[in-house]
């Protein structure tokens, strides 16, 4: 194609903001033993709009099952043509797995999305300290390259943190951001040589702590120990956002062990009628069934992707009955208020009626 015509189809290109969408693999980037980033377009081109930080949740057929996983965006919307996806092989991991191991340059695969509320634009502030480790280093990546890239007031400090030099991600350009950005300080911790990031080196290296909205992401393990030693410095926790969201790890652990319960509800005798608008059908249910299971019990059209409460793929609207939620992380104020919930944290405390 020459140049001219390639532009010409580029100034063109429509945008594309939120739903279903053919995403066709352009390159795979191999950036570890176990990581590769994965380049992709559409055709005809379309511009990717998104907020630095969200995700999107891609649908493929294995062995014989749709399955469904969301992943965030490590690429910027500054740069809108090309939609990056960097992706960690997960043990047990269905879909991550699949995609490491299949999917190549040319390949389609169907995405819907943009979600998420962990974002530099729902959550802005101008003096930031980004806390990742392994590819929780990805909406990091998306956040600081649309920064950097629209030169935006702020102030960043980037911790990095990998099991070992080779497992840590985008060094180069890290280097290279740090090296050309004078509002950008960067650190990398190696585990295997410097030992895990504690809060004595944290308050060490980011010495105005508690001048700067902290945002994290990275294993439940690493969460967990970013939160303790927050915690434990006397940090504000309103200006601490993260996200936990490790989707085909859970999915992967529902898959095998039935999904998550806590037993709470058990035994009690108690049963509901869940009844679905659409289709008619009808089914009774536990108190301790999650409504998720209900609805993919009957073939109903709702996603189950993380599992966790994050991606927002499994909401529906309750017309009839109350349930019993554990988040209501991805709904705005306006769709509660209309009856939505998340299905996959959401169990009946009553007969239920679903627009579905």
């Amino acid at each position: 194609m020459q140049i001219s015509e390639n532009f010409r189809q580029l100034t063109d290109a429509q945008a594309w903001e939120h739903g279903t969408v053919e995403l066709v693999c352009q390159r795979v980037i191999k950036e570890t033993h176990d990581v590769s980033s994965f380049v992709f377009q559409t055709v005809p081109a379309r511009r990717f709009t998104y907020k630095p930080g969200q995700f999107v949740t891609l649908q493929t057929e294995i062995d014989g099952e749709q399955t469904y996983r969301s992943y965030t965006i490590s690429s910027s919307p500054s740069r809108p043509y090309t939609l990056d996806l960097t992706i960690k092989r997960v043990e047990g991991g269905k879909m991550s797995g699949w995609l490491l191991d299949n999917l190549k340059e040319g390949d389609t695969i169907k995405a819907m999305g943009p979600d998420g509320g962990f974002n530099i634009v729902d959550l802005p502030d101008q003096n930031l300290l980004f806390l990742s480790a392994s590819c929780g280093i990805t909406p990091m990546m998306s956040m600081s390259r649309w920064l950097l890239d629209t030169n935006a007031d702020v102030n960043i400090h980037f911790v990095h943190c990998g099991a070992t030099a080779e497992d840590l991600l985008f060094v180069p350009e890290l280097d290279a951001m740090a090296k050309n950005h004078s509002n950008f300080k960067l650190e990398f911790v190696v585990e295997d040589k410097e030992g895990f990031l504690d809060k004595e080196r944290l308050n060490k290296v980011v010495t105005d702590l508690h001048q700067r909205h902290a945002y994290s992401c990275g294993s439940p393990n690493f969460m967990a120990a970013v939160e303790s030693m927050l915690e434990a410095s006397n940090f504000d926790m309103a200006n601490y956002h993260f996200e936990k969201f490790t989707a085909d790890l859970v999915a992967a652990d529902a898959d095998s062990e039935g999904g998550a319960e806590d037993g709470s509800n058990e035994g009690n005798g108690e049963q509901y009628q869940v009844s679905l608008e659409k289709s008619g059908k009808a089914v009774t249910v536990d108190p301790s069934d999650l409504v998720l299971d209900t609805l993919l019990g009957q073939q109903a059209p709702v996603i189950g992707a993380c599992r966790q409460g994050v991606c927002g793929a499994c909401k529906v609207k309750i017309i009839e009955g109350e349930v019993d939620s554990t988040s209501q992380m991805t709904l705005t104020s306006q769709e509660i208020e209309q009856g939505f919930v998340l299905s996959c944290c959401s169990k009946p405390k009553s007969d239920l009626r679903i627009e579905i």
